[in-house]
């Protein structure tokens, strides 16, 4: 081997430059090593995109999953998407206007921005001079401003007619019921819809990683069985076996992983019930108050 000093031309007015000993040994193993691995990478993914299509048209055996895992892994499966449904559901029913319920979602994504680990993500949330957070209970609601607006009628027409001062009576007992329905709002808010839409969001995204990692490993498993049917020498057949014992404990120790992580979201999702029972709470707190406001209204209304 030699040590050299190289000045390679690249191209008209560049030039490439190592300064220092190249040893051409350890560069050639290096390169070696580098293409040997690409090659590898490349052999695995002929493999399991050749076992994949045969899967595909019926011509290949594929190893299937215990009747346990594909249970469970499906209630999971529909937890997450019904549950997300019922989350989009939700916020349209807190917040039934486009415009603001958009506002809202782009303010929460700074207001979560401002804590990410990322310090370009801060520093651009901290540029946006917007409110931060949702607004849910900073709007006027649909009863505020009805209310506001059968008052101002009936003082322009006149308490001393009879129109004029039911108008301002009725007018203020949806002042108060819009009140009233900023904070019902609000409660929903905090204590149902954020940990209602927040809760297992993680684990199902560290679960569906894990899901595609066992697939993989399935692949690759099945692939290798495969060619264990086709070897045609003993010494084929025993660098194969080889390779399906390998891809077995791989397998195996995805499987297990995937299971445990399907299993402890599966149990969590009984907290999904506390945070309905507080939505239920807070509907019948409202409409509680609601109501009696309503009675105490229309009794003056009748007298």
């Amino acid at each position: 081997s030699s040590g050299i000093n190289a000045e390679w031309p690249l191209r008209p007015g560049y030039k490439l430059y190592f300064e220092g000993t190249l040893n051409m040994e350890d560069f050639g193993a290096s390169l070696k090593e580098g293409l040997g691995t690409l090659g590898s990478m490349s052999v695995k993914g002929f493999d399991r995109a050749k076992q994949f299509s045969q899967e595909k048209m019926g011509n290949a055996v594929r190893t299937e999953y215990d009747q346990d895992y594909m249970g469970i892994s499906g209630r999971v499966e529909s937890t997450q998407t019904w549950i997300n449904r019922t989350s989009n559901a939700a916020r349209n029913f807190i917040q039934p206007n486009v415009g603001a319920r958009l506002e809202d979602m782009f303010n929460e994504k700074v207001t979560a921005a401002e804590g990410s680990n990322n310090q370009n993500v801060r520093d651009l949330a901290s540029k946006i001079p917007i409110r931060k957070g949702s607004a849910i209970d900073k709007r006027q609601s649909y009863s505020e401003i009805l209310g506001g607006t059968m008052k101002q009628g009936g003082k322009e027409i006149g308490d001393n007619s009879q129109c004029g001062h039911t108008l301002v009576e009725v007018g203020t007992t949806f002042e108060k019921i819009g009140m009233l329905e900023r904070e019902y709002l609000s409660d929903v808010y905090n204590k149902f819809f954020k940990p209602f839409s927040n809760h297992l969001q993680v684990e199902w995204g560290t679960i569906g990683t894990e899901k595609r990692r066992l697939d993989l490993a399935r692949l690759d498993l099945d692939a290798a069985k495969s060619k264990v049917r086709g070897a045609r020498t003993p010494e084929a057949m025993q660098q194969n076996e080889q390779k399906v014992r390998e891809c077995q404990a791989a397998f195996d120790r995805q499987y297990e992983q995937t299971k445990i992580l399907l299993t402890d979201a599966d149990r969590k999702s009984t907290e999904f019930t506390v945070y309905l029972e507080e939505f239920i709470r807070s509907q019948m707190d409202f409409h509680d108050q609601a109501h009696k406001m309503l009675e105490e209204a229309y009794s003056k209304m009748k007298k």
